[in-house]
């Protein structure tokens, strides 16, 4: 996976030999609308609130339903769904007072795709053949498949995920997701969704990292707190991923790890050049930030504040590398891994 220098406010891009190539382009690839059972907002309604607020795509995920027929370039619509299993019982079991809430979302679902509206899963309550059952819809419906918020009552720990990247094929979580209970940060006997990352890279996994909203609630969302309810509101996690605005091509984007996700960190730029992974934020944020690079066994490589940095490939133990880039608020970029040979 190589990263190329871009422009977070959508300008063009070049490559080496001074070819323009595509811009970075916002996108939300978690999102629910009345649809689901659980929102109230229409799906036009959730359109006009991305629209409104800059996104150049989304990927409806309703609950095991089909994304709705909307005709849109402005944010481009697409289809997905997210396949739900909420079991009774699971193996291994939750901790007291949790649940076995496995979700997977299948992100541009092929249309006219069978099986997935509505999806009714069958599973024997393993957590892995749960998963791989998902999985395996996904892939039938020509569909991209990402595990949802891995914390949010623990669904599946890191060896679960190392097997499912290593022998499943699963290639994209949710390293960030924006609900209040994702559990993204860990706690004392659970590991960060970064420290899963890490996890599962140094034993020989590879998964790229989204950032999303998984929101329920959009115009309402002053009403609902109002009423003392959790609010699950838009624009909390995003990627930014450098294609042409066409399905296909966000889909072979995302596939390569061409995009970075962000809870709110815009970088000019995020390339690997003359052996060095080079990263700047966007020239209208405001500082200081924190640029973080990390390896093999989730070793800190290098820690640095700024407005850009650099580090050398050749100076990390072999397997990979990867990049956080933090402001003062705590938002974050992250950057994809980048391999690291022998």
């Amino acid at each position: 996976m190589l990263l190329l220098v871009a422009l977070a406010s959508g300008g063009a891009c070049r490559e080496g030999r001074g070819a323009p190539s595509p811009r970075y382009i916002k996108g939300q690839l978690h999102l629910h609308s009345s649809r689901s059972g659980d929102s109230r907002t229409p799906p036009d309604e959730v359109v006009r609130w991305y629209r409104e607020h800059g996104f150049d795509f989304i990927v409806f995920t309703d609950h095991n339903r089909g994304g709705p027929p909307i005709a849109s370039s402005k944010p481009l619509v697409l289809s997905g769904v997210e396949l739900t299993q909420n079991l009774r019982d699971c193996t291994p079991p939750p901790a007291p007072g949790e649940q076995c809430l496995l979700h997977v979302n299948a992100l541009f679902v092929s249309q006219g795709a069978d099986g997935l509206d509505p999806w009714r899963p069958e599973t024997n309550g393993d957590r892995r053949a749960a998963y791989s059952q998902a999985m395996a819809a996904a892939t039938r419906a020509g569909a991209l498949a990402q595990l949802n918020h891995p914390n949010f009552h623990h669904a599946v720990d890191a060896a679960l995920l190392t097997t499912l990247a290593r022998e499943e094929g699963l290639r994209f979580f949710e390293v960030a997701n924006g609900s209040v209970d994702a559990g993204n940060a860990g706690d004392a006997t659970h590991p960060s969704t970064e420290e899963l990352w890490d996890r599962v890279l140094t034993a020989g996994g590879w998964l790229y990292g989204t950032a999303t909203d998984d929101a329920h609630h959009y115009f309402d969302a002053d009403d609902v707190a109002r009423t003392g309810q959790p609010v699950f509101t838009a624009g909390r996690g995003f990627v930014m991923v450098r294609s042409a605005l066409e399905s296909g091509a966000i889909r072979a984007a995302l596939l390569r790890g061409d995009f970075y996700a962000s809870n709110g960190v815009l970088l000019d730029r995020a390339e690997v050049a003359n052996g060095t992974l080079r990263l700047e934020v966007a020239a209208a944020s405001r500082g200081p930030y924190v640029f973080r690079f990390t390896g093999t066994g989730g070793k800190t490589l290098l820690q640095t504040t700024g407005r850009s940095a650099g580090f050398v490939l050749a100076r990390a133990s072999p397997g990979y590398v990867r990049a956080v880039v933090e402001d003062g608020q705590g938002r974050k970029a992250w950057i994809q891994p980048i391999r690291v040979p022998p």
